[in-house]
């Protein structure tokens, strides 16, 4: 199979599953309790097949998919498979011979390998779960991949120690889980942790509420969590202190995975889910905490002659960090005064 494929549907979060013959591949994707599957079949060697023939490897695809469980490698006894949606893609030098293929045909595209140019009739699907845009815009997205610069400011080890120490643990685990699979392939992750219904209801692995925190689907996934959470976190970290920032974002995390947990059994859409997008919106959450609460203390400052000292203000927040206080000592004798004069 060529390179350049491969890394496309590998990155879109699919496997690869050779079948005969030997010009035939299928990649495949467990998504929603179903698959996603292409065919992709090479004619640049003058291989083609009959309408026949091309039926006879759909239906047989299809019908393996459906039932995969000790048939395909890795894949885990206890996933249901309810749908298959299969698209047959025709990699050729002559798109003319495999016109006839698209007119009696089904879900069938042909890609031109000599004019690099995906070629969809009106009689087959415009899209097939974004692979149109992905596959026309091929050479242009591996380019700019490869070129793009990595950039930031802070790194890592310039953050606080709990922030950068959760941040490096999603991305070590990220680079390990990359080894070893695809990391937007469900079942992969799955088998790795990442938390399904059933096997909290089931199985009683309540455990996935955790680890699943610590697993991203995808580096886009990994870096909008990263990203976000760092930049939050590390102010957040610096008000309340390391260990109350370790409690935030852990019960965040497990309660964003309970609740997703709850709504998917409430609606019957059960799906592998992981990420720390949970515990971030909760670090986000407590840092708007503690701005309301420093703005309402600021408001209580003005109109209240009760806080005096720095001690008297952290009997409202708790905090050790008080630089929005416009506190001094002269400002202390000068209200002691007119309290005086008031009495």
């Amino acid at each position: 199979m060529r390179n350049e494929w491969m890394e496309i549907f590998s990155q879109e979060g699919y496997r690869f599953c050779k079948v005969k013959p030997e010009e035939t591949g299928v990649f495949y994707k467990y998504y929603e309790e179903g698959f996603h599957l292409v065919m992709f079949i090479d004619g640049t060697n003058g291989y083609l097949p009959t309408m026949g023939q091309l039926q006879v490897m759909q239906e047989r695809v299809q019908e393996f998919f459906y039932h995969p469980v000790g048939r395909l490698q890795d894949f885990p006894e206890g996933f249901p498979v309810y749908h298959v949606e299969l698209l047959t893609i025709l990699l050729t030098n002559q798109s003319e011979n495999a016109k006839q293929l698209c007119s009696e045909g089904k879900n069938i595209w042909i890609y031109d390998q000599d004019r690099k140019q995906l070629i969809i009739y009106e009689n087959q699907p415009g899209d097939f779960w974004g692979l149109k845009n992905r596959i026309e815009h091929m050479d242009v997205q591996q380019n700019s991949r490869a070129s793009a610069p990595v950039s930031g400011k802070h790194s890592i080890m310039q953050l606080p120690f709990v922030t950068g120490l959760i941040a490096l643990a999603n991305i070590l685990v990220y680079i390990i889980l990359s080894f070893g699979g695809a990391t937007e392939d469900a079942f992969y992750m799955a088998s790795r942790g990442a938390m399904y219904p059933e096997f909290l209801t089931i199985n009683h692995q309540w455990w996935r509420l955790l680890t699943a925190i610590f697993l991203h689907f995808g580096v886009a996934h990994l870096m909008n969590n990263m990203v976000i959470f760092c930049c939050v976190g590390s102010r957040l970290e610096k008000y309340i202190g390391h260990w109350k920032m370790a409690v935030v974002y852990f019960a965040a995390g497990v309660g964003g995975g309970l609740l997703s947990y709850i709504m998917m059994l409430l609606s019957g859409n059960y799906a592998v889910s992981g990420g720390a997008s949970g515990a971030v919106f909760g670090v986000i959450g407590g840092l708007l905490g503690v701005i309301i609460a420093m703005a309402i203390v600021i408001i209580i400052y003005l109109t209240n002659d009760t806080i005096k000292v720095e001690e008297d203000v952290e009997r409202y927040l708790g905090l050790s960090v008080l630089g929005s206080i416009p506190y001094s000592e002269k400002e202390s004798r000068s209200k002691k005064q007119k309290s005086r004069k008031r009495r």
